[in-house]
């Protein structure tokens, strides 16, 4: 209703029974009704006006409907006086105690603003550092800090990338590697908010789950020396991780869902299992599927020989893709990816040079 307040802090809920309601009775206050559906606020009884025989069935039947007797918060001691009732006795007049979790990550979220107001993460800068030493704890780190700030509230899979970060993010290892780069790529890729990033985070950790229910010859064998039926048997690994999640009876988001299943898919169709082609496929499965393989192919999962990744990403540039290094991941991903891996002091030195 127009011109009424739709904000549900600034009322209270009442059984109606406090009213004790009876046919031409006249409160000093105004009366509203809930819609759990709509989710609005609209003004039933105005003060002082009789309430009728027909409006205190009306208003009966829309409680029996489940809609719900409100008052504003303005006319609580109107309301208590009036009625003969005590705050204590009504239930949504009660302060909820605020969870810890909720605290806490309030908390988190306020000291990283704190810290970027002060000191900017620069990912290009930090990737380069990784990369010479051989050390992604920072950029590890990075999106570990990042999703301890992610609500709680928002969706079941966010709850549980925050709570996976906390755990898991504490260690440089391939999988913290694959979550962390893939993260940062979605973040270049201009996909930041908390929904999609706590989905990858989610599917990065739970992508190959179906591994451990395959031959220790897929984890042991570089995939360029499988032999075609061993690939189609390592190819149902998605669909065995999802199996896996769906019989645990964990909760995670439709899309976390589609992004584990998807991220070996490619953008020319070349990939697996369904040959899924373009905007057929999830964005974020590129993402994830992009990062993971860049990190596979450099620790030689890919040809069974370790590739230095400053190669990798000069091959990618150059477009010299030897066999297991055929990027199809779309154009906006491939582009975000060699900016974003690009070297900031080469960028410079080409800028001097054209200078």
């Amino acid at each position: 209703m127009k011109g009424v307040d739709q904000n549900s802090e600034n009322y209270f809920h009442v059984d109606l029974e406090l009213l004790k309601p009876k046919a031409y009775a006249i409160y000093p206050f105004q009366i509203f009704v809930y819609h759990p559906i709509a989710k609005n606020y609209n003004v039933f009884l105005h003060g002082n006006s009789p309430l009728t025989k027909e409006k205190l069935e009306f208003l009966k039947f829309i409680t029996q409907k489940g809609g719900e007797v409100a008052i504003s918060r303005k006319q609580k001691r109107t309301f208590l006086h009036s009625c003969r009732v005590k705050e204590e006795d009504i239930p949504s007049l009660k302060e909820v105690t605020e969870h810890e979790f909720i605290t806490r990550q309030r908390e988190r979220a306020k000291k990283r603003e704190q810290k970027e107001s002060k000191e900017k993460f620069h990912f290009k800068d930090e990737l380069e550092k990784a990369i010479k030493s051989d050390n992604w704890m920072p950029l590890i780190e990075e999106i570990r800090d990042l999703a301890l700030t992610f609500p709680y509230t928002i969706s079941h899979t966010v709850s549980l990338a925050s709570t996976l970060a906390e755990k898991l993010l504490t260690k440089d290892s391939p999988t913290n590697r694959v979550v962390a780069l893939s993260a940062h790529l979605a973040q270049g890729c201009g996909m930041k908010d908390p929904l999609a990033l706590g989905d990858l985070i989610c599917a990065a950790f739970l992508a190959h789950l179906g591994h451990t229910q395959m031959q220790m010859l897929f984890s042991q064998k570089a995939y360029l020396e499988l032999s075609s039926p061993q690939r189609r048997d390592y190819s149902k690994h998605p669909g065995l991780s999802q199996h896996m999640i769906r019989k645990s009876g964990l909760i995670i988001s439709e899309r976390c869902n589609k992004i584990l299943y998807q991220h070996h898919e490619r953008f020319d169709g070349s990939g697996y299992p369904e040959y899924k082609q373009g905007q057929f496929i999830e964005p974020l499965a590129l993402v994830l599927g992009a990062s993971a393989h860049i990190l596979e192919y450099s620790s030689g999962k890919i040809t069974g020989s370790p590739v230095a990744m400053s190669v990798v990403i000069k091959n990618m540039k150059e477009k010299t893709l030897s066999p297991g290094l055929e990027i199809e991941f779309g154009d906006t991903i491939y582009e975000s990816l060699i900016y974003l891996l690009d070297s900031p002091k080469k960028e410079n030195e080409n800028t001097a040079n054209a200078a």
